[in-house]
Order: structure tokens, then sequence, then C-alpha cells
């Protein structure tokens, strides 16, 4: 056997191990400040160490093999069935088990290790009630949120602040003739004259409340709350997205573009649906499927349907209109095909914006007092407005079809 000093070699595991749990709380602390650059920090010291206590653990492993039934022998009573309850309560057992708290000892750490076997016969590793979810393998609390896109469409819209619950606004009717030539000394005709509308919008509430535990919110070093906050901000983007997609889907679709003819529908809908104003603004919004087949097409030429918006930098265009898709979960295809809007949505929606998204926490009212709980609440309050019925065609691509070379 080698020269090597175990019981150095141990104490060296352990303080490796110390250092390594003070970089998991370092590591946590950044987490919780959106400190990036701290976080990767901490973890690169926490691999580091990770490194560390595996080459010395290895020669440990290499050169005690701990006896499983001699270990067994010190356990308090010494029989190999020693009833858990008194293997748990012993005087070894306590100090032991705090022993690998402090030092972050985990289960796979403890199998390996002579000085924590008495854990791994206390200790169940499958079973939570056993006390597995004590020492556990991984101390990762922090939550990962998963990926999914949450394009705001109000960037697409007219959004107006108001001031109180109801109003009006007026809308002309542009004038469809001009004046009337005249003869000299002739009457002046009075057989025009200007016409207005009136939409009336009223402010609607959106609201929830989500209860949390006071025990939670003290225990948890995951930033519960200020996920909460993103997590409604994501909900309150989605409340606007579903009212526009509303009244964007109740105008009824001008046409079905067939396989190789999307670019001539398209073309068509701008130069000629669409009045000439409204086209100079517009702007298109499609879903997944859409989007992959316009990003296939190309004209008889070879070039692609699509290109690289260069005025603003990213994404692409067509005729120099901007396409904005969204997921097929939000924007859904049906049995006649994949939607596809183009016009000046600006003109065409209006959201009466009373009050954006207001979140407010409470421990004392509401039910928070006799549940011991903290109450988070979001309102927001907006109508969704349809103004001008013209300003937006909406198209189908037909459903199963690839895009082709297209006019």
């Amino acid at each position: 056997m080698p020269n090597l000093n175990i019981d150095t070699l141990k104490r060296q595991i352990l303080d490796l191990k110390v250092d390594r749990a003070k970089q998991w709380t370092a590591a946590l602390e950044a987490h919780e400040a959106n400190n990036k650059s701290a976080y990767d920090a901490a973890m690169a010291k926490v691999d580091e160490l990770d490194a560390s206590i595996a080459e010395k653990q290895a020669l440990v492993d290499k050169y005690v093999t701990p006896d499983p039934d001699s270990v067994r022998g010190n356990i308090p009573g010494g029989e190999h069935n020693t009833n858990l309850e008194e293997l748990r309560s012993s005087r070894e057992y306590a100090r032991t088990f705090c022993d690998a708290i402090r030092n972050g000892i985990t289960r796979r750490d403890a199998r390996r290790s002579a000085d924590y076997h008495i854990l791994t016969d206390a200790l169940t590793e499958g079973t939570d009630t056993d006390g597995g979810f004590l020492v556990p393998v991984d101390l990762q609390t922090r939550i990962n949120e998963l990926r999914r896109q949450f394009v705001s469409l109000r960037n697409l819209i007219t959004v107006e602040p108001v001031t109180t619950l109801t109003g009006f606004r007026i809308l002309d009717t542009a004038p469809t003739k001009g004046f009337t030539k005249l003869s000299e000394m002739g009457d002046i005709p009075q057989d025009d004259q200007p016409a207005f509308s009136r939409y009336d919008f009223k402010v609607e509430d959106y609201g929830l409340i989500v209860p949390i535990s006071n025990d939670l919110l003290r225990d948890n070093d995951a930033g519960l709350l200020q996920y909460l906050a993103r997590w409604l901000t994501k909900k309150w983007v989605l409340t606007e997205n579903l009212a526009i997609l509303e009244i964007l889907a109740a105008i009824e679709s001008s046409t079905t573009l067939e396989a190789g003819q999307e670019i001539v529908g398209l073309k068509k809908a701008l130069n000629v649906t669409l009045d000439p104003d409204i086209a100079l603004r517009a702007r298109i919004l499609t879903n997944q499927t859409s989007y992959n087949v316009m990003d296939n097409i190309e004209d008889n030429q070879g070039r692609p349907m699509m290109q690289p918006d260069i005025t603003a930098g990213t994404g692409y265009q067509f005729k120099g209109k901007p396409i904005t898709y969204i997921s097929n979960a939000l924007l859904k295809d049906d049995e006649t095909g994949s939607p596809l809007y183009a016009g000046s949505f600006a003109d065409a929606i209006t959201m009466f914006d009373r009050q954006v998204m207001e979140v407010a926490t409470t421990n004392i009212g509401g039910k928070a007092w006799s549940t011991n709980s903290t109450e988070a609440r979001a309102i927001m309050r907006m109508q969704m407005k349809q103004v001008d019925k013209e300003a937006v065609v909406a198209m189908k691509l037909a459903a199963g079809k690839s895009g082709g070379i297209g006019g």
C-alpha cells in the first residue's frame, strides 16, 4: 500500500465539501440578485471543488474498503437487523447525520465512506419517508422556467390610456365624391356633407389571486416572489394577446391561398384588397405553420419570398412589410388551413388601457390571516376594441399544403 495518510485525505475531503457548500450558497445568492457573472463564477468553483473531491475520494475508496458487518457491529445494538428507530435515535447517528449536513455529504458520498456508513443503514434512498430527502444528491432549488415565446402583440395595435371607465370615440366617413362643377352665378349644391359614426368602450377588469404558504415563503431559497412576478407578467401579455386574436378571429377570411399561389394572393391583398394608405402601414401576422410555408417559397427567379428586415435589424419582411409570427399554440390552425393576417393592426384595433397590471400582496387580508398565507393579487383593466373593420384582411394558407413557386 502506498504511503498515504488516509485520515489526512478524509479531512481534506471534508474541508473541500465545506468550501463547496459555501460556493453553493454564493451561487444561490447570486441567482437571487440576478448577478449572472457571480453565479457563473460560483458554479465554476463548485465544478472545480467537485473534481478535487472526486480525486481524493478515489484514493480513499481504493485503499479503504469498509466491512459492512464490522461497521454495523459498532452501531448500538450490534445486530444486523437493528431496529431503524433505535438506530436513528442513537447518539452516534445524530452526530454523524449533523456532521453530514454541515459538510454537504450526499447519499452517494455516504455509501463510499466508512465514516458515514451508518447513514446508509438508517436512510432508505428511494423512500422519502425514511429520510431520503434529507440528504439530497443534487441540492438545486432554483425554479427552472420553461422557455416559451411570449411576444406581445400590443406593439402592433393602438394603445390609448384612458382615465374613465366608459367613453366613446367618433369616426368619420371618408368622402366618396368631389365638389360639384358650377356654372357662372349658379346655385351651389348641398348634396354632400360629413358623416360620422360612434363607437363606445367600457373598461373591463381582469384578475387573479395566488395564495402562497407563509411557511414556503420563509423557507424557500428559490426566489419564489421574483418568479411569481415574472409568471404574472407572462399572463398579462397572454391576456392582451388573446383579446387581440379574438377580434382577428372574427374577421371573415377573404381567400384561401393555394400552394404555389401564396405570393400572388398576398400581393393581391396588399395591392387590391386593402386601401392604399392602409397598405403603406401594413404588417403581416401569422403562426408557425404559415411562417414555415412562406419561408420555403421562392419566386420565378429563385428569390426567397421573405427578405431580412434591414430597417429593424432583425426578423423578415415581404414587400417591405414586417412579418410577425407567433406559436401555433396561440394562433391555431384549423381544418381549412393556417391563418394569415395582413393590414394595419394599429388602425384596426385600439386597446383602451385604464390600468396596467398591478400586483399587490397581503398576509392579513382576504383568507390570508386565517390560513397563514400570503395572497398575491394581479389586476389589469382594459378593453380591446375593433375600430376600422377594413384595415386588416384575413386569409388562410391551404391546409396540408407546402409552399412552392409563387408569382
